[in-house]
């Protein structure tokens, strides 16, 4: 209990930044005589033993117990677990209670009895000083003690007359941190209900795959289905793009309308212009009587896939630009336009940016039908897609030709090593030819294609010493790592018939280093 021993002695320097908190209900045990006595500056404060334990300016003093006097709520207001703290017209602080202090992390006989103004210049809580008008501010992040706080802060009135003002802070700091969680696991539900819905679809319509980057392509092409967005479809030949525009046609409100296919690269630059827009009666010679209407009509209401749209003429592709930009056609020997309503989906696999900058793609053409851009993964990015597509091709091409047959382990390894240039395509061309030819009830690597023999596999599996034969020769690590290495490379190098190019494609190595290492080996290769 706070207690006033005597006179501070006037030699003892100022402590008051040192003393221990002074609960509000101890300043109301001191009576106003007793200051009223003192004529020294500062009062000693000493603890229940009688102990010094540090001191505090008298004209301080006189101002708390005052304004504790004035408002008997403090007592109410020293039990609430929200932040309470009270400033008079100048700014000065004249409550504080215990839950504030513990809130923000601080001692409250520091600020007690001081200028706001001084401690804290930027508080929200003297703008209503100045503006009388109560100030809300919602999840501050108090950054020195790692803490989120709502704050209220209200003008303090007696009648008509503003007296001081006071804030609440609230420490919401669990609840932020709940609402992160339940967004983070919010997100983790909406991204594993993308894939299962991804899955379902891909089951529903016989289309095979599991692996992540390939269920976040059909994800992608799913939530840009219902919209008429233009899509471009990027990929390398025999990935699919027709299965995922597919996609997109079967889940957009255009599903019931014309699905009109139009490969760019098969029509020749001649007619590519009839056969987009189409053509009137006697426009050019052996035109059909009647005339002809040109995909984009067909297509009218629907969607029109452009396949392999790298391969469109330069100057057919500022047409196209027209068309996309205006809604409407012009048929070849016709006046006036047709309008239409097309939703296009493109696709390529080439390097649209690359041409852009050779000057063979127009570039207004390419942001026009890049509005949404879909990168479908080629088959050897896809894992154990592999595995499931080739039983998926082995049970067609079983029934379609009346065999029972089963693969053996080492084509699935072959298949799992290959690097797929003609991708899905490549491989079910693969699994149909081993079906026919396989002279046994077992697919082996006997009945692959020639040009998927060793040689021609990425992963090749390089015969070294045997390690049982291999003698140590208990040199340092380093030492013994550099005549593995040396194993490595010279095996690999007689792998390749003496071609040190396809060894050091191989091996994964730039030029430099590989000569580099062989320099060091001081072994001739012949």
């Amino acid at each position: 209990m706070l207690t006033i021993k005597d006179l501070m002695n006037p030699n003892i320097k100022d402590k008051e930044s040192e003393m221990e908190l002074m609960e509000s209900t101890y300043l109301r045990d001191i009576s106003l005589e007793e200051l009223g006595s003192v004529i020294h500056e500062y009062v000693n404060v000493v603890d229940e033993k009688h102990n010094l334990i540090g001191a505090v300016k008298t004209e301080r003093l006189k101002y708390l117990i005052n304004k504790q006097r004035e408002n008997l709520l403090t007592q109410a207001l020293d039990t609430l677990k929200n932040g309470f703290v009270a400033i008079d017209r100048d700014s000065r602080i004249f409550y504080v209670n215990q839950a504030y202090g513990h809130i923000l992390n601080i001692n409250i006989s520091k600020i007690l009895g001081r200028y706001l103004s001084v401690i804290e210049p930027e508080a929200t809580l003297l703008n209503v000083l100045r503006t009388k008008q109560s100030q809300h501010v919602n999840n501050q992040f108090i950054k020195s003690i790692s803490t989120y706080v709502d704050i209220n802060t209200h003008p303090l009135m007696d009648g008509d007359e503003m007296v001081g003002a006071y804030s609440i802070f609230t420490d919401v700091t669990d609840v932020n941190e709940l609402h992160k969680e339940v967004k983070r696991i919010s997100a983790v539900a909406e991204e594993y209900g993308k894939q299962v819905k991804a899955e379902k679809f891909l089951a529903k319509n016989k289309i095979i795959g599991e692996s992540k980057i390939y269920l976040d392509c059909v994800n992608k092409a799913l939530r840009v289905a219902n919209t008429d967005m233009m899509v471009l479809l990027r990929g390398e030949n025999g990935t699919g793009k027709e299965i995922i525009a597919n996609v997109i046609k079967s889940n957009c409100a255009r599903k019931n309308k014309p699905f009109i296919t139009v490969n760019c690269s098969a029509i020749p630059e001649t007619l590519i212009e009839s056969e987009l827009f189409g053509y009137e009666e006697g426009s050019f010679s052996g035109a059909s009587k009647g005339g002809k209407m040109g995909k984009f009509q067909l297509a009218d209401g629907g969607t029109l896939f452009l396949d392999e749209i790298g391969d469109m003429p330069y100057q057919m592709q500022a047409k196209l630009l027209r068309v996309l930009q205006e809604g409407e056609i012009e048929k070849v020997g016709r006046q006036n336009n047709i309008p239409i309503d097309v939703r296009v989906i493109a696709a390529t696999n080439k390097p649209i940016e690359q041409m852009v900058k050779e000057g063979t793609f127009r570039e207004d053409l390419y942001y026009r039908l890049n509005v949404v851009s879909i990168h479908i993964p080629a088959l050897r990015e896809r894992g154990n897609d592999i595995l499931l597509l080739t039983d998926y091709f082995l049970e067609k091409y079983c029934e379609k030709y009346e065999r029972d047959l089963k693969i053996d382990r080492s084509v699935y390894q072959t298949f799992l090593a290959y690097n797929w240039p003609g991708n899905v395509r490549e491989l079910q061309n693969t699994i149909e030819s081993a079906v026919v030819l396989c002279d046994s009830d077992l697919i082996t690597i006997d009945d692959l294609p020639e040009n998927m023999n060793a040689k021609n596999i990425k992963t090749v599996r390089i015969k070294l010493p045997d390690s049982k034969k291999y003698v140590m020769q208990f040199d340092t690590l380093k030492e013994e790592v550099e005549n593995f290495e040396k194993n490595v490379i010279l095996q690999t190098i007689k792998y390749y018939d003496g071609n040190k190019c396809k060894a050091m494609e191989q091996l994964g190595l730039p030029k430099r280093t590989f000569y580099r290492k062989l320099a060091k080996f001081d072994t001739k290769i012949k």
